[in-house]
């Protein structure tokens, strides 16, 4: 499960010391794609978590964020949505001569960097799997892997609009490899500022 770390003092401490987010990484030994995507997204594993403040010289208790820093938009959110993505899609009709396989998804779901909750979806290859966040929010899902090794994503995310239901807000095609999260941001009509992380696992 990953956690929010205060990205303002990881950023002002790496400065402090003149490191680059190359040497950050390397003093950290973790991956340089790792620290960037720590400093951009404020998200960490606690494995990540303890190698950073390791370089520091710090506890990790040091490079969160603290209770009372999270914001009372957040909590309202989370209390509004209590915490469920819910699963209410499937997969798209294959033919019997189909060879694909299925794709581990962990998905992580957060509004204004506060998780609200994280689930393991096993999608076929190329099928389209459907996840909503309560009525918000509707998000379509399909992973193929490319002959590289590779991982595409294509998304729709979808708004709920009282008048016309379900909208279209954005089409984002996502690459990546196994275990490296990628993220789909959205901010709401309401200005809650949601996020979902996506990790390819095989």
């Amino acid at each position: 499960m990953e956690v929010q770390v205060n990205t303002k003092k990881i950023i002002s401490l790496r400065k402090e010391r003149a490191w680059s987010q190359q040497q950050l990484a390397e003093v950290a030994s973790i991956s340089l794609r790792t620290i960037q995507r720590i400093e951009k997204s404020a998200n960490a594993s606690q494995e990540s978590v303890k190698s950073i403040s390791s370089a520091f010289s710090l506890t990790p208790a040091d490079i969160l964020v603290k209770e009372t820093e999270k914001s009372s938009v957040v909590k309202r959110a989370q209390q509004y949505f209590g915490g469920m993505l819910a699963i209410v899609g499937a997969l798209l009709l294959y033919t019997s001569f189909s060879t694909a396989s299925p794709i581990m998804l962990k998905v992580d779901a957060s509004a204004n960097n506060e998780q609200l909750a994280s689930i393991q979806l096993l999608s076929e290859e190329g099928a389209e799997s459907e996840l909503r966040i309560e009525s918000k929010l509707k998000i379509d899902l399909s992973a193929v892997q490319t002959p590289e090794g590779q991982i595409r994503l294509k998304t729709k995310v979808y708004e709920f609009n009282e008048s016309s239901g379900f909208v279209l807000v954005a089409t984002p095609v996502l690459l990546t490899e196994f275990h490296e999260a990628v993220g789909i941001k959205f901010v709401a009509s309401d200005g809650v500022s949601f996020e979902i992380h996506v990790t390819p696992q095989n």
